[in-house]
């Protein structure tokens, strides 16, 4: 049996697929005009896209599906799609939810996957549609908000689709999905919750080849919607130091739009650190709304780490030198050490081979040594006689 494997492409509005996930409908925003139809395809390219509608024809004062409703409301709306291309398509509409990737990107779930919002409150009369080529058509639909919807905003996508099969490289068959949509969101009111966090802070410190140079610092963490609304956000992150001061990091990007209960991690990079042994990073969020919702002027959310920041090239320099040192003290010593045993050895040899030296007398003294003997034995005689 054939492998098959799931492919999802999504196609760009000025290539293949008419028009992308849009960003919501901003209160208080000119709308977007109808988008124009996608260029003329090449030879067996398939071409089609999705955008809101009226009951009778394309809507042009709005670029997506944006509702407040309260728990247990209804209500229908209607979606236009267009086959751009030359040949008939069967193609496939549905509603599922939407989330951010690691980096904020936003996306929807795949086909494959079961949504577990927004994506189970729209029903479709059909969820396959035939289009003849160069033609559209407006489809119904109904929102129904459950009895038990938490208050907040619910986000997700209508989407239109085209399943192909391909051969893969090793001759596998593969289901390869394109598909385009347009964006669904729906606010519950109630208790309304805007909150950033951050968390899962991670620091690097990678010092400088040169000893006297400053190193650079990696400041990673986790911002995280933990309140019900969507939300935007202006960063900072900065180091300081006991030498050197403050660092700022290389610009970040504003968190662009974070879905409830959905976070991004995001990596800083802080360059010309002095090390210091310890260094401090500083991480600040500021939430901001998405375009065209209320402010909710909140604080910003500052959270800190600290890094070691060894100075090792200056550590190793300085060993270097004290080795350096030390061993030219030594070979001093020894050098000293042995002239002097050198001086040492040629003393006691010069003293074993110089010849014996007779000690002369001083002539007054002989003299005088002389008479008193004399003298003495003249006084003997004198006795004797």
């Amino acid at each position: 049996m054939p492998r098959l494997r799931s492919l999802i492409k999504v196609l760009a509005a000025t290539a293949v697929a008419g028009v992308l996930l849009t960003s919501p409908a901003s209160a208080g925003t000119p709308p977007r005009t109808d988008p124009a139809p996608a260029p003329a395809p090449t030879a067996g390219a398939a071409t089609f896209g999705i955008q809101p509608a009226t009951a009778t024809a394309r809507d042009k004062t709005r670029d997506s599906f944006t509702y407040q409703a309260t728990p247990g409301a209804k209500k229908t709306d209607y979606v236009a799609v267009s086959n751009y291309s030359t040949s008939p398509l069967t193609l496939r509409i549905y509603a599922t939810d939407a989330y951010n990737t690691a980096d904020g990107g936003f996306t929807v779930l795949p086909l494959a996957t079961k949504p577990r919002d927004v994506g189970l409150w729209v029903s479709f009369p059909t969820t396959g549609v035939t289009l003849a080529a160069k033609s559209s058509k407006i489809l119904p639909f109904t929102l129904t908000v459950p009895a038990d919807a938490k208050p907040g905003d619910h986000v997700g996508g209508i989407m239109l689709s085209l399943t192909t099969q391909a051969a893969d490289a090793k001759g596998g068959q593969i289901a390869v999905e394109s598909r385009v949509g347009t964006r669904l969101q729906v606010r519950v009111p109630g208790t309304l919750k805007a909150q950033l966090t951050v968390s899962h802070i991670s620091t690097s410190y990678h010092a400088s080849s040169n000893p006297f140079g400053g190193g650079t610092m990696t400041v990673s963490y986790t911002v995280a919607n933990t309140g019900n609304v969507r939300l935007s956000g202006t960063q900072k992150v900065h180091v300081t130091s006991l030498f050197g001061g403050s660092k700022p990091s290389l610009p970040l990007a504003n968190v662009k739009e974070l879905l409830p209960g959905d976070q991004e991690r995001v990596t800083a990079t802080v360059k010309s650190v002095l090390p210091s042994f310890s260094s401090t990073a500083h991480i600040s969020v500021v939430p901001t709304p998405v375009v065209g919702d209320i402010d909710p002027v909140l604080a910003a959310v500052d959270e800190s780490a600290s890094v070691a920041t060894i100075p090792w090239p200056m550590i190793l320099l300085l060993l270097a030198l004290g080795a350096f040192g030390g061993v030219w003290v030594w070979r001093r010593r020894v050098r000293v050490r042995v002239r002097k045993q050198q001086a040492a050895k040629a003393k006691a040899k010069a003293a074993k081979t110089a010849p014996a030296k007779k000690t002369a007398v001083p002539a007054t003294a002989a003299a005088t040594a002389t008479a008193g003997a004399a003298s003495k034995a003249e006084s003997g005689k004198a006795e004797d006689v």
